[in-house]
């Protein structure tokens, strides 16, 4: 027997008590006919329940997934498990007992979700053949790699090559320790940029969930987040109209924002706090798939390559919108994340994972 099967074998019978009591809404094809099996192991991990022709995973935290090493392994394990193709849905153990109903509409929607994948909402899933077999395929990706991202696409067996498309170069601020009552970040760049010139900031509004991340980690208080610089500027102009902005951005930033502020007479100004650098290179070869992280990293590399050859996997809308200009072969994250262009790759590449479990 090996050490999965023990550890699983071992966690049904010392099974929570609200691992029990959801259990109980989803034995024996219960809800809505699914089967679904508890503690089940997928490749090196056991889950709390699972339901396989749907592909959903269902895992339930306790007290201690609140400490941030163990949220952290839980994002990374998320992150594998959804590059097998699954979807994680997590709740809390209180959950169980609070709101049930919660839980089982979630699984519903999800359900729903994963049977439409097949349909022609992505004409890709339906018009392009991924290579398998004896040829695995290789990823550009142009932006290099931390040693967990790296990890992802090994244990898909996708071969890759990594570089920096772009160079930062941060600049000086001549905001110095000034107190700014309300700052706009749409990037990582342009946070680290200011957290070096000890600029004071009562509150931040920004886009992305890692430049939220980096901000709180550094003590700022972020009042809201969207998923891109349009939805933020709706938020801003929805809630806070009355309002004064310094937009913290690099050179070569985008213009939906500070234009949709100043159509709608919100009062914003601009602090340029970082330029972006091309850092273009020839590839002597074509590539199965390229990932994008940003517009300046598509320009960067359609300077000397070109596109027509692969499926390209964008971070979101607006990096989606850059490469539309060389290709229409276009695959976009569902979460503005270096992990979640990764998973779309790994899905698309690999959509036959699941019957390898």
């Amino acid at each position: 027997m090996n050490i999965k099967t023990q550890i699983s074998r071992l966690l049904h019978k010392e099974q929570t008590k609200a691992e029990a009591k959801l259990w109980n809404y989803l034995r024996n094809r219960r809800f809505e006919n699914l089967k679904f099996r508890r503690q089940h192991s997928l490749k090196s991990y056991v889950v709390d329940f699972v339901n396989i022709e749907c592909q959903i995973i269902i895992e339930l935290d306790g007290e201690y997934h609140h400490d941030i090493l163990q949220q952290e392994k839980d994002r990374l394990r998320d992150v594998h498990l959804e590059a097998l193709g699954y979807t994680v849905l997590r709740f809390e153990n209180k959950v169980v007992f609070e709101d049930p109903d919660l839980i089982l509409d979630k699984i519903k929607e999800s359900v729903k979700i994963n049977k439409g994948k097949v349909s022609s909402k992505n004409p890709l899933t339906l018009t392009l053949s991924p290579r398998r077999g004896d040829n695995p395929p290789t990823i550009l990706s142009t932006k290099k790699l931390s040693l967990a991202q790296k990890e992802l696409l090994l244990n898909t067996g996708i071969g890759f090559v990594e570089y920096d498309g772009i160079q930062i170069e941060f600049l000086d601020s001549s905001i110095g320790k000034s107190e700014i009552r309300n700052a706009i970040f749409t990037s990582k760049n342009a946070v680290k940029s200011v957290l070096k010139s000890g600029t004071n900031i009562s509150n931040c509004f920004c886009v992305g969930e890692n430049t939220k991340k980096l901000l709180e980690e550094n003590g700022k208080k972020v009042i809201e987040t969207a998923q891109n610089a349009s939805d933020l500027a709706k938020i801003i102009i929805k809630k806070y109209q009355n309002e004064s902005f310094l937009f913290f951005c690099g050179n070569l930033r985008r213009n939906e924002l500070p234009d949709l502020l100043k159509q709608n007479d919100v009062e914003i100004k601009e602090q340029v706090v970082y330029k972006t650098h091309l850092n273009s290179r020839k590839f002597d070869r074509s590539f199965d798939g390229v990932l994008f992280f940003s517009p300046s990293g598509v320009q960067s590399y359609v300077l000397e390559n070109t596109l027509d050859k692969s499926v390209v996997f964008c971070i979101g809308n607006t990096t989606a919108s850059e490469v539309r200009k060389y290709t229409n072969t276009i695959i976009i994250a569902n979460k503005p994340t270096v992990e979640n262009v990764i998973v779309q790759a790994a899905k698309y590449f690999n959509q036959d994972l699941s019957s390898q479990i």
